[in-house]
């Protein structure tokens, strides 16, 4: 049935805007912040200076642009609101403000967060307020690994409290939500590691893992052909142990990344979600700095249905997809270049 409802939930929007000329994006991706107190091996934060980041801090959006934002998207019907990097938003002083008002405007939350400064009070706020998702950014299941993708292995024991703070929080108050979510993103620091990741989301009681491809920032972090057969190994073990207990995890999603779509298939991104930068820029997904419009010169709708946005509907609806396309690693998956992908390809797994 979901599975079902991914199929055509794009379509539907795609043919209401063919009848009706408009719809609500259904979620819209916040990045409050640049700020970040981790600088992770994978990550564009890396290649931030410090003049970039005083910039980015002076750009922010105020908090009550965010309230005032929060409001016409609900009017006008988008249902999941998620909050995430950029940087850490829990850097945010106001971030709870700003998740309090998505929930209290009946719009699902999701907040991704690297954990560190994931404490009771914020924890209890989540619980308290029905916050919907809470996914940790986490790629190692022990201290030393995790130390060195994220740069401290002094962190690694506090986010697996803050997890497992969160889980008995929601025994205690008999609450289902937020459903705990651990994201890994799969480099060749961690392919090894994979089942033992579902070993970590089952001691923290996270309901769901997700394996995520890597964006080659730094192409010394991808995995190499020779690793490819033991890395697919891993992958099916966790796979089998995630079954065992009872966790979801995307492997067969993951794997379909590397996919090359069939000819014709067209991206609903931009009838779907769209991404809020910090200083307020409207981006059509994470892959692109083209800019559709700022919010704090015009109201999101006006951008969602601007000149720009319906041009590049129609560049998708043709087939004419935009050069920021070609990074994507994500559907339609464009991009089959790297070793795994072709190893995936040659044997006939994908």
């Amino acid at each position: 049935m979901v599975r079902n409802w991914a199929v055509r939930a794009p379509l539907l929007y795609a043919s209401i805007w063919r009848c009706r000329g408009f719809a609500p994006p259904e979620e819209v991706d916040l990045k409050p912040t640049l700020r970040c107190n981790l600088r992770c091996k994978m990550c564009f934060q890396r290649r931030l200076s410090d003049e970039d980041r005083k910039r980015a801090l002076m750009e922010e959006l105020p908090t009550g642009r965010y309230l005032t934002l929060l409001k016409e998207l609900a009017e006008f019907g988008t249902k999941r609101i998620h909050v995430v990097g950029g940087g850490e938003p829990l850097m945010r002083d106001d971030i709870l403000e700003i998740m309090r008002a998505v929930k209290e405007l009946r719009m699902e939350g999701v907040l991704t967060t690297n954990g560190t400064l994931l404490d009771e009070r914020i924890a209890r706020f989540m619980v308290d307020v029905g916050w919907d998702v809470a996914m940790f950014s986490v790629d190692a299941p022990t201290p030393d690994a995790y130390g060195e993708i994220r740069g401290s292995p002094r962190f690694f024991e506090k986010v697996v409290s803050a997890m497992r703070m969160l889980t008995e929080l929601k025994r205690r108050e008999r609450r289902v939500k937020p459903l705990l979510q651990i994201h890994c993103v799969v480099t060749n620091l961690n392919n090894t590691l994979l089942e033992d990741m579902v070993e970590l989301a089952y001691r923290v009681g996270a309901q769901i893992l997700t394996f995520d491809k890597y964006y080659p920032e730094d192409p010394s972090l991808i995995i190499d052909d020779r690793d490819i057969p033991e890395t697919l190994e891993h992958l099916k073990r966790a796979a089998l142990k995630a079954e065992r207990y009872g966790i979801l995890v995307n492997v067969e999603e993951f794997l379909s990344m590397y996919k090359k779509p069939p000819s014709g298939v067209i991206c609903y991104r931009p009838w779907l979600s769209a991404d809020i930068n910090h200083n307020g820029d409207v981006v059509p997904c994470c892959y692109s700095e083209e800019v559709m419009g700022n919010i704090k010169e015009r109201s999101f709708r006006e951008v969602w249905d601007g000149e720009k946005y319906n041009e590049l509907r129609k560049m998708f609806k043709e087939g004419r997809f935009p050069d920021f396309c070609k990074d994507c690693y994500f559907y339609p998956g464009f991009l089959n270049d790297v070793p795994f992908g072709k190893q995936l390809h040659a044997l006939k797994l994908i």
